[in-house]
């Protein structure tokens, strides 16, 4: 059973790869060259836009090498384990409370990974960023910081790939928060992870019951999005597939 995590963003973001629920591989995509020299084996150097390169040739562009990024990620990843007629994707979905104007151009590339999947006989399943959090640290709004941490706990994930940063909002006291590649990765991870958690529940092997009371929240709650629970949504596949 191999699953496939995926936080997608427009110049950075992540991907592990679960077989059978073991760590087999992961990759991490950066703008900035120091970061990515920090994990050379692991990481994809995305370019900047050329000095007279027009806007919207360098967003076409970036795009075409991010996604070609993955691809040879995954088809990498694949070796040594057989043949994988459907593997399983999970995908962080787009956050809407967000103010940035990128949300269109993250929905193509989005759209666009999501139809390479569908197309090459994937399952699909989408999260929001509130259950990535929820799942990893138990509360929906925890910050990057707390994700981190609890991956750090069961993923060796290089340190060095954590940027920390002071943050002070109005009327409170300034906090440590993290940024950078590690962030993108311990994403992927927990993406990854509920979606195991998932496939061992619909084939029986764990029961509600057995859960972490955050882990089972993520698979009995509804949204006015998703009115129906999670183990009773199928997958976003080819009809047969």
């Amino acid at each position: 059973m191999k699953i496939y995590g995926l936080d997608i963003s427009l110049d950075h973001g992540g991907a592990v790869v679960l077989n059978n629920g073991i760590i087999a591989n992961y990759c991490y995509l950066t703008t900035t060259k120091k970061m990515a020299e920090i994990d050379p084996s692991h990481s994809i150097l995305l370019s900047k836009r050329g000095k007279d390169e027009a806007k919207e040739t360098f967003r076409l562009r970036r795009m075409n090498e991010y996604l070609h990024g993955l691809m040879n990620f995954e088809r990498k990843s694949r070796k040594g384990f057989g043949p994988i007629k459907h593997p399983y994707y999970s995908i962080e979905g787009y956050s809407y409370a967000s103010q940035s104007t990128s949300i269109c151009q993250i929905a193509e590339l989005t759209g666009y990974l999501k139809h390479m999947i569908f197309e090459g006989g994937g399952h699909i399943r989408i999260h929001d960023p509130l259950t990535v959090k929820l799942f990893a640290t138990n509360k929906g709004n925890s910050r990057k910081k707390k994700v981190v941490e609890q991956a750090l706990l069961e993923f060796n994930i290089p340190k060095d790939l954590i940027k920390k940063s002071r943050v002070k909002k109005k009327n409170s006291e300034p906090y440590e928060e993290y940024d950078g590649p590690a962030t993108d990765i311990a994403d992927a991870y927990f993406l990854a992870k509920m979606l195991y958690v998932e496939l061992k529940l619909r084939s029986g092997e764990v029961t509600l019951d057995k859960l972490p009371e955050n882990e089972r929240r993520i698979f009995l709650r509804v949204t006015k999005a998703y009115p129906v629970n999670l183990l009773s949504r199928p997958f976003i596949c080819k009809e047969g597939e």
